[in-house]
């Protein structure tokens, strides 16, 4: 006799998180015979199925599956039962010859009559639920057999906690299988804020959320328990209750993973989870290593192949780690059961880590042990290297673990706070920590305590170095040049690895003062030592700010290969299971370079990275850097307000934190008075700048020529034309002399704009051919964008056949011009301009897929050349038919002829 409740299904809870995207994944499609969701316990994938089945009214059957199916020929019994509690009569002939033992006989029995049923237009889903019971390969061979002929209309839906021995790539390589694993079940914060606040009714922070969110990555369990955890505490209290004291009910934790997923396992394989769980990261030979065997590859190998919340750190799978919460509970098991076993493996651990040349994680598992004196020994012997490949946040977390009077008696673990400090811009607080370092040096020297010359002269050109850095904060740059001045003269006698830094100093200053030339050469300088000094943040960066400089300059394409072939020299030497170092000096002059070419998407994931600095804090100049390049990003996109917020705030930081900023940033005034002019408030955008100080306006050049770049603006709103015909009279040759190309385009824009107002027409053709032409080489397009309408009139002038049709055409379907301009007979131009007096421009995608329809090319060939989805390029072709009044090929291309536009 079969047990009924195995064919039920459980209770559905209709309030659940809705996985709209998830649940159009498991919606039927021809040809597909399987969908296996497999995941580790507690990622809701039978959840995910009850609302697939209560989206839509689809026939289905349903088994629970426990060990007890594993035979053959009781797994298939409770398959027939499940599939008669649908199909009245099912399986007769199949249970027949199961009671004599003819398995495939009687799968072939059931596929004869499920292919009857599918035939008159039925369909069927058969799911499984917890399919990893299934173990037996009788039973696993001869359920392939049951899906290798399976017929359409009827289909297996498996859940399954980690992948079955079934032909999946076979199956899937035939398009018969969809797979959804872990990482597409983990909740996304949208949906843990559903989860917490509509599932759960609970009254918790957004802040709350998202650090619960972190913390469990995603796995909904341990959300649902850190909810269960806070639903005992009334409304208020548990507002106000700590991220810890919700992630902390170690007990309901450690429960769910023992009993759920541990003692699942075969007691050899829970034995090496528990041993494992001692360490923060693992990998086969370490682990070898502290369980005196030689076996653990095979252990991770099983556990990869259970989907046992192993994370492989990375793509060559040497290194792995467990999910945070998963470790906790099996390290509380172990810590229970044996605590002087999991000192002996950390121990073994952390001298094989030494002797691995391991420093970062060897010194983190010291910290675990709580050994002090050999924390600070490892410290001092690889503090510096750390620092530099990019773990300064971590070196200050080390360091505050060590006794006061641990680091109050070393010169060299002051000497590495510093250097932290200095790393995590926290240059304002530094100066105090120097004079500490100074008195000490001193006072050993009295005491006779033994410092070496060497480790002296090293302490002493640190000292000089970040001394210099200070100077440059105050705006010093006299005493900065004197301090790095002295460094360099030291350089040659001294160990440490200070030239990439000096130069990198030496780099900001001549950025500074606008001497772009003298600081190309110095980072150039910083980036070639840092690399032979394996200084990453340095070498970061220094490409950064000299991608600033080439931006500047003009060489939007010398700046992308700068920070792209710097990247790629840090991946490759970094850790690939650390988190990736970002610079902001670099996300955010790779944000303004896709900007300037009005590729708005590619700019804002160079910015978002950068955001989260904004919220959780930041060294002040980096915030303002961040702010400037979003508000740039603003202002492109007409959100003039928005733009104006976040200069408001960086100019609010300036004010409060300019003594701990070694760089001037770029004009905030400037951009705000942009953002005011384009909201129609002239006068309040000159009110700003008039209130600037002439220090503020000449300390930087490129600042200067931003602020009277926004002047000469103001000058032509207000119609003083002669005023802004000698502004930019007198800024144009400098620009050209100092090669700031970047000014020089917007300069000679607005000349050409000044003169055409003057009735100039030739030589405002001159000064828009000049701006062109220098535009185009490196693809210049939001700078005419945003001088507002009255531009148009001056683009539409260029005849100047240098310029490419190409950069026009993209540049009139960025800018939107209408019908006000004169006509042109040079072919670019005229592109330019017949593209414009359409009623709505093609966009630069639409003139693309028109040439390629001149050329012949099908759609599909067509998405094949643009890498696009073909019903895209149907889009596409759609749109531009509507925009040219074409009904097909040939009338469309006819059209765009007499348009000029081919």
């Amino acid at each position: 006799m079969l047990l009924q409740t195995k064919f039920l299904a459980p209770a559905y809870n209709t309030q659940s998180v809705d996985r709209a995207a998830l649940l159009t994944r498991l919606n039927y499609r021809s040809a597909r015979k399987m969908v296996l969701i497999a995941a580790p316990a507690g990622f809701g994938k039978t959840t995910l199925v009850l609302q697939w089945l209560h989206s839509h009214d689809k026939p289905f059957a349903w088994l629970s599956l426990d060990s007890t199916d594993n035979p053959a020929l009781r797994f298939w019994r409770y398959v027939i039962g499940a599939i008669g509690t649908h199909i009245e009569g099912f399986g007769e002939e199949a249970i027949a010859l199961l009671e004599e033992q003819q398995i495939e006989a009687a799968i072939t029995a059931m596929i004869n009559e499920l292919a009857e049923w599918s035939i008159k237009g039925n369909e069927l889903h058969i799911i499984l639920d917890d399919f990893h019971v299934i173990e037996d390969q009788e039973t696993l061979r001869t359920f392939a057999y049951f899906i290798d002929f399976l017929p359409p209309n009827i289909e297996a839906i498996l859940t399954t906690r980690f992948e079955p021995a079934l032909p999946i790539s076979r199956w899937s390589v035939k398009n018969w299988v969809d797979a959804l694993y872990a990482t597409d079940l983990t909740f996304s914060l949208e949906e843990a804020r559903a989860f917490f606040n509509d599932y759960m009714s609970l009254e918790l922070k957004p802040q709350q959320i998202e650090e619960i969110y972190q913390n469990t990555e995603g796995w909904i369990a341990a959300m649902q328990l850190s909810a269960l955890s806070a639903s005992g505490s009334r409304g208020q209290e548990r507002a106000n209750l700590p991220t810890g004291k919700l992630l902390n009910d170690d007990k309901q934790f450690a429960d769910y993973v023992i009993h759920e997923i541990l003692q699942q396992q075969t007691p050899e394989l829970q034995a090496f989870m528990l041993d494992s769980s001692a360490l923060l990261r693992l990998s086969a030979p370490l682990l070898d290593a502290i369980r005196e065997s030689n076996d653990s590859i095979e252990f991770i190998q099983q556990m990869q192949t259970k989907n046992l919340f192993l994370i492989a750190l990375d793509k060559n799978q040497e290194w792995y780690r467990y999910h945070e919460i998963f470790r906790s509970a099996l390290l509380a098991k172990l810590r229970g059961q044996d605590p002087q076993h999991i000192l002996q493996l950390q121990k073994r651990a952390v001298k094989w880590l030494i002797d691995n040349n391991l420093p970062h994680e060897a010194i983190e598992q010291a910290v675990i042990i709580k050994d002090w004196t050999l924390v600070a020994q490892l410290i001092e012997e690889n503090g510096n290297n750390l620092i530099h490949e990019g773990h300064h946040l971590p070196m200050l977390q080390w360091l505050g673990y060590l006794p006061d009077q641990t680091i109050a008696s070393s010169p060299r673990l002051l000497m590495l706070k510093i250097w932290a400090l200095f790393f995590s811009n926290k240059i304002e607080i530094i100066p105090p920590y120097l004079d500490e370092l100074e008195a000490l040096i001193d006072r050993q020297r009295l005491e006779d305590i033994e410092t070496s010359t060497n480790e002296l002269i090293d302490l002493h050109s640190e000292i000089s170095l970040i001394r210099s850095y200070l100077a440059r904060s105050q705006s010093d740059l006299r005493s900065a040049k004197e301090l790095t001045d002295l460094v360099l003269q030291e350089l040659d006698n001294t160990s440490m690895p200070l030239k990439s830094v000096t130069y990198y100093g030496i780099g900001l200053d001549s950025f500074t003062i606008g001497e772009l030339g003298s600081a190309e050469t110095a980072l150039r300088a910083a980036i070639e030592h840092g690399k032979r000094e394996k200084r990453y943040t340095t070498v970061l960066s220094s490409s950064g700010l000299l991608g600033w400089i080439y931006y500047y300059q003009g060489k939007l394409e010398s700046a992308l290969e700068n920070c792209i072939q710097c990247q790629q020299w840090i991946d490759s030497y970094q850790d690939s299971s650390q988190p990736r170092v970002i610079s902001c000096w670099q996300n955010s002059v790779l944000a303004m370079i896709y900007i300037q070419r009005a590729e708005l998407t590619i700019a804002q994931s160079y910015i978002n990275p950068l955001l989260k600095h904004i919220t959780q804090g930041t060294e002040p100049g980096l915030h303002i850097l961040i702010q400037y390049t979003y508000a740039n990003f603003l202002f492109a996109k007409g959100e003039f307000v928005q733009a104006i917020e976040r200069l408001e705030d960086a100019d609010n930081v300036y004010e409060h934190k300019k003594e701990s900023i070694v760089f001037t940033p770029p004009s905030l005034s400037a951009l705000k008075a942009r953002c005011l002019i384009q909201l129609g408030s002239v006068d309040k955008a000159e009110r700003i700048l008039d209130a600037l100080d002439a220090e503020t306006i000449t300390s930087v050049a490129l600042n200067f020529e931003d602020i009277n770049l926004t002047k000469a603006r103001i000058y032509m709103e207000n119609n003083n034309l002669d005023l802004a015909r000698a502004m930019l009279s007198r800024l144009v040759p400098q620009m050209k002399e100092k090669q700031h190309v970047l000014h020089l385009i917007q300069a000679l824009a607005l000349q050409a704009l000044c003169r055409l107002k003057l009735g100039k027409k030739e030589t405002a053709r001159e000064a828009i051919n000049e701006a062109l032409e220098l535009a185009a080489r490196e693809d210049f397009i939001t700078l005419f964008c945003s001088e507002g309408k009255e531009i148009q009139k001056a683009l539409a002038l260029c005849n100047s056949a240098s310029i490419p049709d190409a950069y026009l055409q993209k540049l009139s379907s960025a800018i939107g011009l209408k019908q006000d301009t004169q006509p042109n007979t040079l072919p670019g131009a005229a592109a330019f301009e017949n593209n414009l007096q359409l009623l709505e421009p093609l966009s630069q995608r639409e003139l693309e897929v028109l040439k390629l329809i001149d050329q012949g090319l099908a759609n599909k060939e067509i998405a094949t050349k643009l890498s696009l989805a073909p019903a895209t390029i149907k889009a596409h072709i759609r749109n531009l038919y509507g925009k040219i009044g074409a009904k097909s090929r040939t009338e469309a291309l006819s059209r765009a002829r007499q348009a000029g536009l081919l």
